[in-house]
């Protein structure tokens, strides 16, 4: 009795390790902050209402425009990289603890990274531009809607 109840227990341990393993879809988003409206000629769309509500508070910027939009097939097993433009390059890890590491950089450096402790929150990352405006990378489970993300 005891024996079945132990390999039942492993064995729902292996099912809960290969569940939360499974690849999983991302989203990221990289903003621009400014105090001009929205440049001539690009295809550049408004940040919605959510997003906007965790810079605004922080940032000086009039507007944030979304400047891409990219879907990562995420593998929590492995390290995914992203190459993004302006020289810019993201990795996104799952540590042995379980939280989502995000690492930016741009060239070869480092820009700046962060950890998520919980899967399901949006993690964001910058820095300045040299045209007096600043950049963000927002990598985020739901998928942003212009105007109501």
């Amino acid at each position: 009795m005891i024996r079945g109840a132990l390999v039942f227990v492993c064995l729902l341990a292996t099912f809960v390790q290969a569940a939360s393993t499974k690849p999983s879809v991302l989203y990221v988003q990289v903003i621009r902050g400014t105090d001009e409206a929205k440049p001539a000629g690009k295809n550049y769309r408004e940040i919605g209402p959510k997003l906007s509500a965790k810079l605004s508070p922080v940032f000086k910027w009039k507007h944030y425009w979304e400047t891409d939009l990219k879907k990562v097939d995420f593998d929590p097993t492995k390290v995914t990289k992203l190459a993004l433009a302006g020289q810019r390059t993201l990795e996104i890890e799952r540590l042995k603890s379980g939280a989502l590491e995000v690492r930016l950089f741009r060239r070869s450096g480092l820009v700046t990274k962060t950890r998520q402790a919980t899967h399901g929150r949006m993690a964001i990352l910058g820095g300045e531009e040299a045209t007096r405006e600043s950049f963000f990378v927002v990598v985020r489970p739901d998928e942003p809607v212009a105007g109501s993300d």
